[in-house]
């Protein structure tokens, strides 16, 4: 597996929680993105990121919490649903997954599976995140490219 180290800094996203299995994530980003559209927050700068709390093979499917943030300017604040809070900031591992979300699962048990006990390094506590580069609107699912990031010491 080819994974990236980085150091992040902390990026402000405005987001709304999804409570339930990740496969049913749709609506949350319908709801964030009318809202984000209704406030003219969308623009060339957005970035779209998934924040991921629970492991799915651990926690049963209707606690698993999953956020679903874009990036805000300082003047946005949270407004009913929406809430405000800070992604990233400090060590991360990033790998490029290619394809369907439904296959993300597979690409997090090569991480933490094959990748990370022979690598040297160790998770520190904390959600993954991922950075969605393509539009699943506009996109074939064969083709969509998402970074995923866990929080390395």
């Amino acid at each position: 597996m080819e994974i990236e180290i980085k150091e992040i800094s902390p990026i402000r996203v405005a987001y709304m929680r999804h409570v339930g299995p990740y496969t049913e994530v749709d609506s949350v980003w319908n709801q964030l993105c009318a809202w984000a559209g209704s406030n003219g927050i969308i623009g060339p700068e957005t970035r779209f990121y998934g924040v991921c709390h629970d492991d799915p093979q651990i926690t049963p499917p209707d606690k698993i919490r999953y956020d679903a943030c874009m990036n805000v300017p300082p003047s946005v604040m949270p407004n009913g649903a929406v809430g405000i809070q800070e992604v990233f900031g400090g060590k991360w591992g990033m790998y490029r997954h290619l394809g369907p979300f439904e296959n993300l699962e597979d690409s997090y048990i090569r991480i933490m599976g094959e990748w990370l006990p022979s690598s040297g390094c160790e998770l520190r506590d904390g959600p993954s995140v991922e950075i969605y580069l393509t539009d699943p609107k506009h996109t074939p699912a064969e083709q969509l490219v998402t970074e995923v990031y866990f929080p390395l010491v």
